[in-house]
């Protein structure tokens, strides 16, 4: 081993300059590509827990102006697409003295349209809504913030609710609603008005596929039933996986572009300079080469010096260019405007791809090594 380590410190020495060049250029190659996995794999696991929250197949219709919707337009939306999807409209209750988060009113159909897990309980149904039944559901991070547990009756102002139901949601429940949302039954006596125009008011419509319909086809058909008359398309605003997404493709657009070109000149300078510092060490390394093929070194010997030095080289700059990129991100990650997470892919990537580069760099100067005829070698010594 200790040989081995003397045989590579030697062909390093041969040329130190273009060494600590491609070493350094190397690292930050591979520094950028780091930051650049990390981020990616962040934007994707936040991408999967936006369409998990939201649903694969929900749509969310709600309108920036007046007319607001309906309970009448939700049942005419209902009724239309019939057993391609799950429809429901929420309303968003004023605020109610003394209560810290909000509190939506809902129909029967909240737990079909929205496609949450149950950690516990049901969701609401028909008969809460036809009773005027006080039951409510909630999502678990608030149960665990309050200390709520199935069954048990939780106050909502002066009103309370027993607690049927327990979601895992994640994120937005509805978009423009807080994730912290209780869920009461859609009736007069949630709103304490005998308004009948306010009763009937919707904030949401709520729409899912249902099994078997695709979310395309379900977008086409919601398109198509708002032109009809009494409905009106006009200030309609519309939420889908993939709107919701929009805003994380684009960061990732952005920081491929960034980090991956800043990448990739540094992983271009580094190997051409690798590739030269070996080239060169082939011709100032003749006279030792001829010497062990003379001793009986193997082809296979004299080649596996020239890539174990690139290997060397590349797998300390990839250790190096890891380090600092987990280190910086971690001191300043605050002041990064991205998320970032260092799992297993983040940081065999960058490994894999320095083995790759260090066999492609050394592929040529070690055959050329190789090949190099012992009497030839030494002759020209």
């Amino acid at each position: 081993m200790r040989k081995f380590a003397a045989d590579l410190w030697a062909g390093v020495r041969t040329g130190p300059a273009r060494a600590g060049l491609a070493f350094t250029s190397l690292a930050l190659g591979l520094f950028a590509v780091t930051v650049l996995l990390a981020t990616l794999e962040a934007l994707q696991r936040q991408a999967r827990e936006l369409v998990d929250s939201f649903g694969a197949g929900s749509v969310v219709l709600t309108r920036s102006a007046e007319p607001r919707w309906n309970r009448r337009q939700v049942e005419f939306f209902r009724a239309n697409l019939g057993a391609e999807a799950w429809v429901s409209g929420v309303k968003v209750l004023p605020s109610i003295a003394g209560v810290d988060f909000a509190v939506a009113a809902a129909d029967g159909e909240l737990g079909g349209a929205r496609g949450w897990r149950w950690a516990s309980g049901r969701a609401l149904d028909e008969l809460d809504v036809r009773q005027g039944a006080r039951h409510a559901v909630a999502p678990v991070e608030l149960c665990r913030q309050r200390g709520w547990r199935m069954g048990e009756t939780i106050a909502v102002g002066p009103e309370l609710y027993r607690l049927v139901g327990i979601f895992a949601a994640g994120g937005e429940a509805v978009p423009g609603l807080a994730a912290e949302t209780v869920f009461v039954p859609h009736t007069a006596d949630a709103f304490e008005t005998a308004d009948a125009e306010a009763l009937a008011r919707v904030d949401a419509l709520l729409f899912r596929a249902r099994p078997g319909s695709a979310p395309e086809a379900l977008q086409r058909r919601i398109a198509a039933l708002l032109v009809q008359p009494g409905i009106g398309a006009d200030g309609v605003e519309w939420t889908t996986p993939e709107t919701l997404l929009r805003g994380v493709r684009r960061w990732q657009r952005a920081i491929g572009w960034t980090a991956g070109a800043g990448g990739a000149l540094g992983l271009l300078l580094g190997a051409a300079t690798l590739a030269g510092m070996l080239l060169t060490g082939v011709r100032e390394r003749v006279a030792e080469i001829g010497l062990r093929r003379a001793l009986g070194a193997r082809r296979s010997e004299i080649a596996g010096l020239f890539v174990a030095e690139a290997l060397a080289l590349t797998g300390a700059a990839a250790v190096a260019g890891l380090i600092a990129a987990e280190i910086a991100l971690r001191l300043w990650g605050s002041r990064f405007p991205l998320p970032f997470e260092f799992g297993p892919q983040t940081r065999l990537l960058p490994l894999a791809l320095a083995t790759g580069l260090a066999l492609c760099c050394s592929a040529g100067p070690a055959w050329m090594a190789a090949r190099l005829p012992p009497a030839e070698a030494l002759r020209n010594e």
